[in-house]
């Protein structure tokens, strides 16, 4: 596993996975360039934080002395590619940034994130009146694991595959997932849409040394879904859809692999409008082997980005691969809200809040781990392309298994200043 995660393998991975998705893109922008546009958006930003636990762990679990606190500086940049032709639309985005500790600069850490989604509905259009066909990629590299999905002004959507309120400690983390996604029209109201997902998740050591029965889990996971919908209205869709998805694991410090299987029955309802859009789904999630059925479902609510107020709100209750504490899978129950208000032209207040409440395979009842996390930031304008901005996260951690239990919570003050040159 550390070789994994030792230096010329990432450099080597990143370089041929960044060259693959160039090549993708780039390979797709060839239909129809006499009709392309292409709009570059390079950023910049640095930053200073100030965070109450650097290591995401309770006191106890560090070896005596060990220092939780810290002051954090961070510069980075991101370049995003907006290509359209007549044919197709892609976005892409690549960034990364540099974090340094003042005192602990031996946990100085490189994060790196690539987000891209290709629509290719106009080409396959041609060929099969009303069909569709989309291709996203979600990467990420970070020693700092992410609980939730982060921002309402989002406009390349993310991947949720592992994203279930989990906050695992310190460790460095591929995560990385693919997907495609279209539907078939049959009649005029009826389509017959599905997808796949291919999603891997690898960790290297803990940092801060080991942490008794705390474990980490390389999952690998593959996710298709199918089934017909009926377009009930303009506005107005239902469908009647299949997941199942295979789940492939083994002890990140080495182990024997085991799989676990998850089988959904669910039916779906979609209304989009002008400026809403809103998605309910409900079902029953077969868990093998534990040998569960558990009703599940998920709710969302958004309005779109452009608007100055944006709202985003999701609720579900799923079952997820568990990559953290125990392996297998875990139901999830996760509650998010966002907020983003532009108060007016160069001002901008922000917020989120989520809790995720996650039931471990076998024993959903007693085997559990909770997490709050509550975001606020507020942006002001300084020139057309600088903005400056001041942010407070807070997180609390409760974890009740059979492994382990522990309970901490954690505080992230910071200023940012960043530029966008569109």
């Amino acid at each position: 596993m550390n070789l994994f995660f030792c230096r010329s393998y990432v450099e080597r991975n990143w370089l041929f996975r960044f060259t693959v998705i160039a090549m993708l893109v780039v390979g797709t922008f060839q239909v129809n360039t006499g009709h392309a546009q292409t709009t570059v958006i390079p950023s910049a930003h640095v930053s200073g934080y100030y965070d109450t636990n650097i290591w995401s762990r309770p006191k106890d679990f560090l070896p005596v002395g060990t220092r939780l606190d810290d002051y954090v500086t961070s510069v980075g940049g991101a370049v995003e590619l907006l290509h359209e032709t007549r044919d197709i639309d892609a976005k892409l985005k690549l960034g990364g940034d540099f974090n340094a500790y003042m005192e602990n600069s031996g946990l100085n850490f490189f994060n790196a994130k690539v987000n891209g989604t290709i629509g290719l509905d106009r080409w396959v259009d041609q060929y099969i009146r009303g069909a569709k066909l989309r291709v996203t990629e979600n990467f990420r590299f970070t020693p700092q694991s992410p609980g939730f999905l982060t921002g309402v002004r989002q406009t390349i959507s993310q991947d949720n595959t592992f994203f279930t309120g989990l906050q695992a400690f310190r460790a460095n983390t591929f995560i990385n997932t693919t997907a495609v996604t279209g539907s078939y029209p049959i009649s005029r109201d009826l389509a017959l849409e599905g997808g796949y997902t291919f999603g891997l998740r690898k960790f290297g050591s803990i940092l801060g040394g080991d942490a008794g029965g705390v474990r980490f889990f390389n999952t690998t996971s593959n996710t298709w879904f199918g089934g017909p919908r009926y377009q009930l209205s303009k506005n107005d869709s239902v469908a009647a859809l299949y997941r199942q998805s295979f789940i492939l694991q083994s002890r990140a410090d080495g182990g024997r692999s085991f799989a676990t299987n998850l089988v959904t029955l669910a039916g779906n309802y979609e209304k989009k409008l002008q400026e809403w859009e809103f998605k309910v789904e409900a079902g029953v999630t077969f868990v093998e082997p534990a040998g569960g059925a558990f009703p599940t479902g998920n709710l969302t609510v958004s309005t779109v980005v452009e608007r100055d107020t944006v709202l985003k709100a999701s609720l579900f209750r799923e079952a997820r691969p568990s990559v953290f504490l125990v392996g297998g899978a875990v139901l999830s129950n996760v509650a998010q809200a966002g907020i983003s208000h532009r108060i007016y032209e160069r001002l901008t207040l922000e917020g989120d809040a989520a809790f995720g409440y996650n039931q471990f395979f076998p024993d959903t009842r007693n085997t559990t781990f909770q997490n709050f996390t509550g975001f606020t930031r507020l942006a002001y304008k300084l020139t057309r392309d600088i903005t400056a901005e001041i942010s407070y996260t807070f997180n609390s951690v409760k974890s009740d298994t059979t492994a382990v239990q522990y309970q901490f919570s954690r505080h992230v003050m910071g200023f940012f200043l960043s530029a966008e040159w569109k």
